[in-house]
């Protein structure tokens, strides 16, 4: 009860401005799409550059789950316990380098949705009391694109040799090798490695993107200097 009653003037507010003649839709949607654009593209110039998966915890890509499993239980075995973990190091920092190369591909898309979203939806989500709403309504509309086309990429960046003189399929390839080594020791149990890594680190990769944007557009909406235009100004200024 006591938070409906917190929300009430929102509301109100929100009713008053929807009746106001000097409401105007188009000046709102443009100021969301700027507001977007402007969010998106420091948020992927952030993460395309060298670090911008790898150095940020946030958004850092581990290994997949039965990959950290197989090297927690392995990780120890005489012979292969210093070279699996090796691998781990050398893999980590290929994937997310894997992912910061995909970024390029990513920001025409990202950009050419937010212009192509519609006055009723921009109304609609820059005046949601969702401080992500404007990134999920962005997510639901070019996240399968964007899988198809990083998937692509990353799969032709996890081939390259970007760290050392393997790639970071090769190097899953020596883990699997070890894996298959542990695997016929007595005792051991351990589970079968069988993620796509392609896929895995793609999907991984487009949450970071998501996070990333989220992130921007909170600031835009709750933080006045980052409202960097006039117009981004006036607009947002009505949430305050």
């Amino acid at each position: 009860m006591k938070n409906a009653l917190k929300k009430l003037p929102f509301f109100l507010a929100l009713l008053l401005l929807f009746n106001c003649d000097t409401f105007d839709k188009d000046e709102t949607a443009a100021a969301l799409k700027e507001a977007l654009t402007v969010g998106a593209k420091y948020a992927l110039a952030v993460l395309g550059a060298q670090d911008g998966f790898y150095m940020d915890m946030a958004v850092k890509i581990g290994l997949p789950q039965d990959a950290a499993n197989f090297i927690k239980q392995a990780g120890s075995i005489p012979v292969v316990g210093n070279a699996i973990k090796a691998l781990e190091q050398e893999l980590v920092l290929t994937i997310n380098r894997a992912a910061e190369a995909s970024i390029e591909e990513v920001i025409p898309i990202v950009v050419d949705a937010i212009t192509g979203i519609s006055i009723q939806d921009a109304t609609s989500i820059l005046f949601s009391d969702d401080d992500r709403a404007a990134t999920g309504f962005l997510k639901s509309i070019t996240y399968s694109t964007l899988c198809n086309i990083c998937n692509a990429v990353i799969g032709e960046a996890l081939n390259k040799k970007l760290v050392g003189d393997f790639s970071a399929q090769q190097t899953w390839e020596k883990l699997t090798e070890y894996y298959n080594y542990a695997a016929a020791i007595p005792g051991l149990n351990i589970d079968p490695i069988e993620t796509d890594l392609t896929l895995y680190t793609t999907k991984k990769a487009l949450d970071g993107v998501f996070v990333k944007v989220g992130d921007e557009e909170v600031k835009i909406r709750t933080d006045v200097n980052a409202r960097v235009s006039d117009l981004l100004r006036r607009v947002f200024g009505r949430l305050d």
